[in-house]
Formats: C-alpha cells, sequence, structure tokens
C-alpha cells in the first residue's frame, strides 16, 4: 500500500479541490465488484494529462487491494488534510521551464491557473502584460463565464505603450470572450514617462481567483507556459487576497485604470 499511499500524496497536492470531490464521489458511488475499466470510466473529465496518468496509477495500485468506496474516501481526506496544511501555509512555489531530475518538481504556472479558473464560482481577474496564442486558457475562461463566474481583464496595448507592445494582448482573446468580460486598460495619459519620454509600461502579472492569488513572471502567453523559464507564487491567505482585490479595485475607482468599450 506504500504506492497507493505515494499516489494519493501525489494526486491530492496537484488536483483541484472540485475534481478531487468530484473523484471521490463517483468512486464511493462503485460497487465491490466494479472492474477497473470501468471505475476509470468513471472518473470526471480533466483536461490535465498529468493528473489523468496519476489517477491511473493509483487506481491500478488499489484494484484487488481495498474497495472503490475506500479509494474514494481516502481521496477525499487526503485532499481535506492537504487543505488544512495549505491553509497553514499559505504559499506555494510554481514553476515554468525545465525540471530538475533530482526532486519533485514544482507545479507548472500554466496548470495551477487552469485548475483555478476551473474550479471559479464567482471571479477571476488576470493582469497581463502581453497575451498570445491562448486558446486552451480562453476555452477555460469561457467556460466560467457560463457558469456565471465575473471575469475582468486588466491588459496592456500597444498604443498606450507606444510600441513597447508590438500586439495587443486583447486580440489573443475571442470575441465571444471578450463580449462577456470587462476589459481595462491604464491610459497613457496617466503614465510618467522616463528620460526618453517613453511611458511606463502595464507590466504586471497577476491572477485573483476567488480567494486565490497567483504573482509570476510569466505573460499569458505559449511562450511563458511552454518554453520559457518563469517562477510564481500561488497565495492562499484571506488578507493578501484581499489587499490585492481592494488595490485593484481602488486603481479602477480612481481612474487610473479605464474601461474599454466594448468591440
Amino acid at each position: 500500500m506504500d504506492e497507493f499511499s505515494g499516489l494519493v500524496s501525489r494526486l491530492v497536492a496537484r488536483a483541484p479541490e472540485h475534481w478531487i470531490a468530484e473523484t471521490g464521489d463517483a468512486l464511493r458511488s462503485l460497487p465491490v465488484e466494479t472492474s477497473l475499466d470501468e471505475a476509470l470510466r468513471k472518473i470526471p473529465q480533466t483536461n490535465n494529462p498529468a493528473l489523468t496518468g496519476l489517477m491511473v496509477e493509483l487506481l491500478r495500485a488499489a484494484a484487488g487491494k481495498m474497495s472503490w468506496e475506500a479509494a474514494g474516501w481516502s481521496l477525499k481526506t487526503a485532499k481535506r488534510v492537504r487543505l488544512d496544511w495549505e491553509s497553514g501555509q499559505g504559499l506555494e512555489f510554481l514553476w515554468a521551464g525545465p525540471e530538475p531530475a533530482s526532486q519533485v518538481s514544482a507545479r507548472r504556472i500554466d496548470q495551477v491557473l487552469y485548475d483555478l479558473i476551473s474550479g471559479a464560482r464567482n471571479e477571476i481577474i488576470l493582469v497581463t502584460f502581453a497575451a498570445a496564442r491562448v486558446e486552451r486558457l480562453s476555452a477555460e475562461l469561457l467556460a466560467a463565464a457560463g457558469r456565471g463566474v465575473r471575469i475582468l481583464l486588466v491588459l496592456e496595448f500597444e498604443e498606450a505603450s507606444e510600441g513597447q507592445l508590438s500586439f495587443d494582448a486583447l486580440r489573443a482573446f475571442p470575441t465571444r470572450l471578450i463580449a462577456a468580460a470587462e476589459v481595462y486598460q491604464w491610459p497613457v495619459e496617466k503614465r510618467e514617462r522616463n528620460q526618453a519620454g517613453r511611458p511606463g509600461k502595464l507590466h504586471a502579472k497577476m491572477a485573483v481567483i476567488d480567494g486565490t492569488v497567483l504573482v509570476s513572471s510569466a505573460n499569458l502567453t505559449d511562450d511563458a507556459f511552454n518554453r520559457n523559464l518563469e517562477a510564481g507564487v500561488m497565495v492562499r491567505n484571506a488578507a493578501f487576497h484581499q489587499a490585492a482585490r481592494t488595490h485593484l479595485s481602488a486603481l479602477i475607482e480612481s481612474g487610473i485604470l479605464a474601461k474599454v468599450p466594448p468591440p
């Protein structure tokens, strides 16, 4: 059972709470005589292949050694313990790029972002300098909007940056998503200029999703998620979340960030 315990630990460290809860419920509903293949078919879908692979390994390790109900309770209990531990820690280091072979790798920035969005129930705020080739991100955001989640995008624009960004971040997102979201920019007249006359850049990269804040070096681009070497941190702390959200709200209310009219 050491193999099973290790797989449970790895899975609950990476999987979003809602998916573990749904998976645990699905397993607990299965009769003891259910085959492994049938159990695998009952697992809720996820677009995270790493989680799917871990779940397959876990169920293979459990098959014939415990009931599916016991496996389901193991997952739900382990996730609850993990969440309680995380609530005390508040921080998780995130990474994108090469992974060291000598230790368990940190969770990927992009996958954590997708997991947070897929579990969002109230509000998603994304702040970025650049965005490009974000088809999967757009699909996740559209699905969230379909659930009634508020989507707020704070983006950089080529004109406002006076050419320091060559491609409006907004152009990376489909029209249907733009229509469902609130979009904000930093007007050029609100920016200070350097000695060469160039305006400041909207260079922050941050996500505020329900009660969680993700801050990283990664733009919302295919390169940042899949090829660049990037670092970030996920913060689950009520005071930090409130500070981030209040700061962004104050920037909007004071006019430093201005709403972009719908297309």
